[in-house]
Parts: structure tokens; C-alpha cells; sequence
């Protein structure tokens, strides 16, 4: 573990953990306030591997990814992402309201 963000962190603090030229595992607790004012926490799992990464550890991050995930219980949801467009709040926001039977 490289580093553990404090409960209630915003989701910019988040992102701004993930660094800019190298993969990295993460996980996030999402919080989500449907239409009824119901109130979810999702837990997502990101595997975050930039386009700008060395070859290498893409390839181990991506053999890896299986095994690691197996070992975490209660992901509501799992995301590949490549760049900072596809982890943006909205993007996040989105795929984790995809897997409500409430939205």
C-alpha cells in the first residue's frame, strides 16, 4: 500500500494520488445521492495504467490485475482507465449510477 486517503477525501484528492507516468491499483469508495435523495457508497476498483507508462509495468499490472482484484471483497464495480478523461467525477459518476436498480 502505497498510500491510504482519509475517509471523507475529496474525489480530486483521489485522482490527484494517481500518478501521471506510472500504473497504479486503487481503490475508491464513491458516495452517490439518487433523484430520491437515497444515498449509495459504491466501491471501485480502478486499475490505472496511463498511456505514457512504461511497457513493463503495464504487462504486470495486467497479469496481476485478476489475482489482486480476487482478493478484494465487496467491488460494486471494476474500471480500466488510460487516461485522465476516463476517471474524471462525471465519467465515475456514471458508471457507478449503470449499476443501480435506483437511480
Amino acid at each position: 500500500v502505497e498510500e491510504v486517503g482519509m475517509a471523507g477525501s475529496s474525489y480530486t484528492t483521489f485522482t490527484n494520488s494517481l500518478p501521471a507516468g506510472d500504473c497504479r491499483y486503487a481503490v475508491y469508495d464513491f458516495k452517490y445521492v439518487n433523484q430520491d435523495g437515497c444515498q449509495f457508497d459504491k466501491i471501485i476498483f480502478v486499475m490505472w495504467s496511463p498511456d505514457n507508462s512504461p511497457l513493463k509495468h503495464k504487462m504486470l499490472y495486467a497479469s496481476s490485475k485478476d489475482f489482486f482484484r480476487q482478493q478484494l471483497t465487496g467491488v460494486a464495480l471494476e474500471m480500466q482507465v488510460t487516461d485522465e478523461d476516463e476517471i474524471e467525477e462525471q465519467c465515475m459518476f456514471e458508471k457507478v449510477r449503470d449499476t443501480l436498480t435506483r437511480k
